[in-house]
């Protein structure tokens, strides 16, 4: 899935544009201005390095069509509102995963977080929603915060207007984002 995350102005806005491989064009605003990385930023990156497949990404990838999203191109299939829910419901556990590490990684870049100590709050909220060990390790983390401040920098040069265009696939599938 093609995914644009367009710079809307010099404060911080931004909305990602998403083409489907169904061919649908989908737009989902960002809401966040007051910082300096997109949350969505932060959403992609982290679902790829834990490797969420069916996160907020995966689920748009797979059909869903979150509340605050718009059809901007294409025509929808006649059941999209049922396989909307169809997805949204069988990944509802890993879309609030998804949400809960993005935040941990989000802020800790935002903080500038030393990763052994967001390590830990990433610990925590894992268990706030899961029981038994968390599997993700320490050095996920570090790749994960590595790759989003690299983004981050490219982010930061996108003029109003512009666009900072990246590859969504199946985690796993490829390490790392790529420009198209």
């Amino acid at each position: 899935m093609q995914v644009h995350f367009h710079r809307t102005d010099s404060v911080g806005g931004y909305a990602v544009l998403m083409r489907r491989d169904d061919g649908l064009m989908v737009r989902l605003p960002g809401l966040d201005r007051s910082f300096r990385i997109p949350h969505d930023l932060a959403h992609f990156v982290t679902e790829r390095e834990f490797e969420l497949g069916h996160g907020v990404f995966g689920s748009i990838a797979a059909g869903a069509m979150f509340s605050n999203m718009a059809v901007v191109g294409g025509r929808p299939r006649y059941d999209a509102n049922v396989r909307s829910r169809a997805v949204i419901r069988a990944y509802a556990a890993e879309l609030s995963l998804a949400e809960v590490l993005s935040g941990v990684v989000h802020d800790g870049v935002e903080h500038e977080t030393n990763p052994e100590k967001l390590y830990r709050h990433l610990l925590i909220a894992y268990g706030s929603l899961r029981s038994g060990p968390c599997p993700y390790q320490v050095a996920t983390l570090r790749r994960c915060l590595g790759l989003l401040w690299a983004l981050s920098d490219r982010w930061r040069a996108v003029p109003v207007g512009q666009r900072l265009a990246l590859r969504w696939e199946l985690p796993g599938a490829a390490r790392t984002p790529s420009p198209h």
